[in-house]
């Protein structure tokens, strides 16, 4: 009998033990124990699907969780983005006026939990028709002897290594400011033919002004180079941040040093006529990732 009342004691003791449930704390449960962390995804979209020779393009990136050292893959360099909100980044790439009109592939790509990721963008370049400039020139203007053809080489090698470094941080944001008030661009692109004999494409816009019309800075940025050049006469280059810079030249006079840092919409400089120039007017162009681009159509890219 008393053998009867163990067993029927400890059968309950099991029960009881069997059945007691657990209470689990706030934040815990089966999806934060055992569900898989989606995976982050990144997304591109561009300006333009079918950009002409000569085009720059905004690139919008999202990510849809946090993301390293993130890059836009562009004709071979990585070039960096500025983020603009949470999971949200912007960067300005182009078209070199003289690139092949062929399909090209931009990629943005980063890492996130240990693995690389990217999405992409297939760009069907098309060709631009450009204006053909036939220039008059005189001899000393257009024929040079060796002295001079060493300055200029100089001078065009010094301003390539210029623009081959990338800085940081990117200091341009949109919308760019155009560089005077009056801003009616000719010629970009145009192919120059020069006392009969052609030569390289203008890679950059005319505006002819009166001179001593002030010049402003296009974004904030720092000048890396104030000062003279052959061809360019009295000039100013800004670096923008993230291989963008913008050029000034035939400047009458310089109204920054070289080394300091501008804001957007600040006097640089006022038109001129020097270097080779035959009335004053402001040689304007802009470098973006890519290359040498129509800085007129940068002013109508779509801004925040």
């Amino acid at each position: 009998m008393k053998r009867g009342r163990n067993a029927i004691l400890l059968a309950c003791l099991a029960g009881t033990v069997a059945t007691r449930v657990f209470t689990a704390p706030p934040g815990w449960g089966s999806a934060g124990i055992s569900d898989p962390v989606p995976a982050v995804a990144l997304s591109i979209s561009v300006s333009a699907g079918t950009p002409a020779q000569g085009d720059p393009l905004i690139v919008d990136v999202a990510a849809t969780g946090p993301v390293d050292n993130l890059v836009l893959l562009w004709k071979g360099t990585a070039w960096p983005l500025r983020e603009v909100a949470a999971g949200r980044y912007e960067g300005l790439v182009g078209v070199d006026l003289l690139a092949p009109a062929i399909p090209e592939t931009l990629v943005a790509e980063g890492w996130s939990g240990g693995k690389r990721i990217r999405a992409d963008a297939v760009l069907a370049v098309v060709a631009r028709r450009f204006p053909v400039q036939e220039i008059s020139l005189p001899k000393r203007m257009a024929d040079f002897d060796a002295p001079t053809l060493k300055r200029i080489r100089e001078e065009a090698r010094a301003m390539e290594e210029r623009f081959a470094r990338v800085t940081m941080p990117v200091l341009w944001r949109m919308p760019f400011l155009p560089p005077v008030e009056e801003f009616r661009p000719e010629n970009f692109g145009s192919r120059r033919v020069i006392n009969g004999e052609e030569r390289s494409p203008h890679a950059a816009v005319d505006v002819r002004l009166p001179e001593g019309t002030p010049v402003r800075s296009i974004a904030g940025g720092t000048v890396v180079f104030a000062g003279e050049q052959f061809f360019g006469g009295r000039s100013v280059v800004i670096d923008h941040g993230g291989g963008v810079f913008s050029t000034y030249y035939h400047l009458r006079e310089i109204a920054v040093p070289e080394g300091r840092p501008v804001r957007r919409g600040e006097t640089i400089g006022a038109v001129g006529a020097t270097g080779r120039a035959t009335g004053p007017h402001l040689h304007f162009g802009v470098r973006v990732p890519g290359g040498r681009v129509d800085p007129s159509l940068l002013f109508a890219l779509p801004g925040r």
